[in-house]
């Protein structure tokens, strides 16, 4: 699908208001999280939010520091634009679009790799626009756990849907002179296929429970990665 062709699916998919469902507050959480610690070290951080989408998350953060960001779909630009004006939302191809270099101290990108089909021009991207020792925080979907969910291939249905695994995606931020401070996966107890059965197995849960040892699985599981989204903070390398 080409780019005007997924203008237009993007138009129609941001024409109606969302409701946040409990996936996507729990993504926003981790991304507060790791943007906390961006703000306890750079007072006024200058954010840019690659594929804003509505711009909900993209006007709270808008609130902490001067924000830009860029948005494929011209209807979703124009409608944040009108509810959350103090923050700059742009359309635009973020692969192609016109940044000037090392301008920005933090990049959010939720849930926009796996949409890209280049993902290391978008990655290089980030990496161009940040500054010496810039932040990015980023989510995607977790391929592994895609791959052994019965209905993983039909997750979503935007136009392109390539996500990665755990280990691809530390490659290319590695590629890209990012150091990755932390990962972690977040979501579990998705995956019913192979070893994920045995995993996610209800009993095996209720026994980590029953034992006070559920927290610890988690923090497990997370650190291996088989949650159902990947969530990095990382630093440009000088």
């Amino acid at each position: 699908m080409n780019i005007e062709e997924q203008k237009s699916f993007y138009d129609k998919y941001w024409s109606t208001n969302k409701l946040l469902n409990s996936l996507q507050l729990r993504r926003c959480v981790k991304i507060l999280e790791y943007f906390t610690v961006v703000k306890r070290k750079i007072r006024k951080p200058l954010i840019l939010d690659l594929g804003s989408g509505d711009g909900r998350l993209t006007a709270f953060l808008g609130q902490f520091g001067m924000t830009d960001a860029v948005e494929l779909s011209q209807q979703a630009v124009v409608k944040a634009n009108e509810l959350y004006p103090h923050v700059n939302f742009q359309q635009g191809d973020a692969l192609a679009f016109d940044f000037k270099d090392k301008t920005y101290d933090v990049i959010v990108s939720q849930e926009v790799l796996e949409h890209i089909e280049n993902k290391h021009k978008y990655v290089s991207v980030c990496f161009k626009v940040l500054k010496p020792k810039g932040y990015l925080i980023l989510t995607t979907p977790n391929k592994n756990v895609l791959d052994h969910m019965t209905d993983g291939k039909t997750w979503s249905n935007q136009p392109i849907e390539l996500p990665v695994s755990k280990r691809e995606l530390k490659k290319i931020l590695r590629e890209q002179n990012f150091k990755i401070l932390k990962y972690e996966s977040i979501v579990m107890n998705f995956g019913n296929k192979g070893y994920y059965k045995l995993i996610n197995n209800k009993y095996v849960v209720a026994v980590f429970k029953k034992i006070g040892l559920a927290k610890f699985r988690e923090y497990i599981l997370s650190s291996l990665g088989y949650g159902l989204h990947h969530c990095i903070f990382a630093q440009k390398k000088m």
